[in-house]
Order: C-alpha cells, then structure tokens, then sequence
C-alpha cells in the first residue's frame, strides 16, 4: 500500500512540474525511506532497502531518529538569525583561504563547471562551516549563540551517518578504515533570494559531486518575507541516478526525515561498487529562501588506498589507477580545483 501511495504521489508531483512550464518538467525521484528502528535492530529488509538505494540511487532517507527534530527546528531558528546579521558582520567571521583555514561564514567562493566546459560561481549559497565535534580551529559568532545548536545537530548527523557508513561497509573490516577521532565537518547552507534571474548562475548550487565519504543531509526549509512556505515544486535539490542518468528532484518535505548521499572517495574506496551521488540544488523565483545543513563523514587525512575505480583518471588522484592516494592528497586538490578564486573562464 505504502508504495502504492508514493506512486500517486510522484504523479502528482510530476502534473505539478509539468504545469510550471517545460523548464520544470523534471522526473521525481522516488525517495526510499527507512525507519531508524529498524536500521538499529538490524532489520534484513531495512538494510536491504538502504543498501540498494544507495548502491543504485545514491541517496536515502531515515525518519524517526530520536531527537532529530528538536534539534533541526532549533538549528534552523538560530540560522536564520545569523543569517539577518548585516553583512560586515557576518564577513568578520570568514575563513583565510590563503592560510588554509576552511572554518566560518563564506559566500560566492566557489565554482562550478558547465557542461561546455565553463566555470561559473556559485554566487547565491552561503555557508557557514564548522567542524563536529567543536575544536580549536571553529570560529563562532559572539552576536547569536550558533555553536549549541549547530554542534548539538552537527553531532547527531554524525553518529547515525557513521552508522549508516558501517551497514554498508564503508567502515569497518571491509576496507580497515576507522573515524575514530576524525571531525566531520558541518556545513550550514543559506540559500539566498535571487536579485537577478537573469544571473549566469541559473542555479541556488550547481552541479557536483562531495569529495567526501559520506554526507548526511537535511531537508530544507523554506521561507518567503519571513514565513514559513512548502518547497516550491520547480526548486530543491535534484540527483543524477546512477540507472539512467538523469536528474530527478527530490521532494524533501518531511523534516522529520535526514538524507544520506555519497561521496567520491567512497567510490574510491569501494573501486566503483558504489558510485558518488551528482547533485544540484534548483533555485525558485521570487523572493524564496532555502535553509539546510550538511554534514560530510571525510576519511582520516591520511588514508592510503589503490584504487582502480574510475576516478582515478581525474587530476586529483593523480591521473594513474592503481597508485598510491591520501585522502589528504584527494581533498586538498578538490579545494583548489573549486574554489572561485582559482577559476579562470
């Protein structure tokens, strides 16, 4: 019956895009939804469903993680709030890129490429960077109190996404990889109104991969003039399915649910059996915000892997299968690959 209703429901929302004009006629990906229950007891369906929509869609959902919504609905207050500071003091939190430093408030720095082979900036994200668990390298603001909230959520993404990371055998005896000790970092995400929907960017977030293992996502939340609104169905976030290669928008409307996507160094990992979730995030016309937080599982800096995975014909591994990678090496050449300041057209 369950599956029944989430076939009306994918036709609905299907009618729904097909109205707003052929721009918006996009396919609904049908989200699976575990139950966290389940997942903790080991359920055989549970893991199954979990591990194939991953393996094959390259993201799930889990409903039902204790506490979870408290602390979203808290983080997204307090987000809001940072985010109405003026802008000079919001910028006096930013990162030195130029010193390495990646924690703290960002707007437009970075980039994403066309598929003519152009960079364009991701000018309408903002971001707000912070390790979890809390240490010496975040910075927070002394304005609004952003630390309780953003560690306390930050810190429950990032058990149940570790957990996630060793039913499907990204940790554990399977590849001899650990996070014992390892940050996650957290990315709050502002997404903001469009002045110009005419920009270069048509796009809230262009196309891309996470360099990452793992990140566990969010779904976002909407406001208009300060109010509350439901996603508007041309907007939100759409995957590229690892079936047909097609983006599809997923309709993320139920807060009581946390996503989970993969990342390319999990792909590295696993030598292509699980393949990294492409993503972008559609913008809405009007005068439409979007608030989200991610939070991405990185592999301990220096992992060493051989992979034979197809990305290591990408310049970040090196260019060679088989030899010798860091996660440190993989990272730190996603860096400087997409950040705006090094983007020449």
């Amino acid at each position: 019956m369950g599956k029944f209703f989430r076939h009306i429901q994918k036709f609905i929302v299907c009618a729904a895009l097909g109205i707003l004009g052929h721009a918006y006629a996009h396919e609904v990906l049908d989200l699976d939804i575990i139950a966290y229950e389940d997942f903790m007891r080991d359920d055989p369906g549970t893991l199954s469903i979990l591990q194939k929509a991953l393996y094959e869609k390259g993201i799930v959902g889990m409903r039902g993680v204790p506490g979870y919504r408290e602390k979203v609905d808290r983080f997204v207050e307090i987000a809001r709030a940072f985010s109405a500071l003026p802008e000079e003091v919001k910028e006096s939190y930013g990162p030195n890129r130029e010193t390495g430093e990646i924690t703290g408030y960002e707007v437009g720095k970075e980039r994403f490429q066309r598929p003519d082979g152009t960079w364009v900036v991701d000018n309408l994200k903002v971001s707000y960077y912070g390790f979890v668990p809390d240490n010496a390298f975040n910075r927070w603001p002394v304005e609004v109190d952003l630390k309780t909230p953003y560690e306390d959520l930050g810190t429950l993404m990032a058990q149940i996404g570790e957990a996630v990371m060793y039913k499907i055998g990204l940790l554990g005896p399977a590849t001899g990889i650990s996070l014992e000790g390892t940050p996650k970092l957290g990315r709050m995400l502002y997404y903001r109104q469009p002045e110009n929907v005419k920009a270069e960017n048509p796009y809230w977030c262009g196309a891309h991969f996470d360099h990452s293992m793992l990140t566990t996502l969010l779904p976002a939340f909407y406001f208009v003039d300060g109010e509350s609104v439901s996603e508007p169905m041309e907007a939100g976030l759409f995957v590229k399915t690892v079936a047909d290669g097609t983006f599809k928008k997923v309709v993320a409307n139920d807060h009581d649910v946390v996503m989970f996507q993969v990342g390319e160094f999990a792909q590295l990992v696993l030598n292509d059996a699980i393949r990294a979730t492409e993503h972008r995030v559609q913008k809405a016309a009007g005068k439409v915000e979007r608030y989200t937080m991610a939070l991405f599982c990185d592999a301990p800096m220096e992992t060493l892997i051989h992979s034979t995975s197809v990305l290591t014909k990408d310049m970040r591994y090196g260019g060679v299968t088989g030899a010798p990678c860091t996660y440190r090496q993989w990272s730190d050449a996603t860096y400087a690959l997409f950040l705006a300041k090094a983007a020449a057209n």
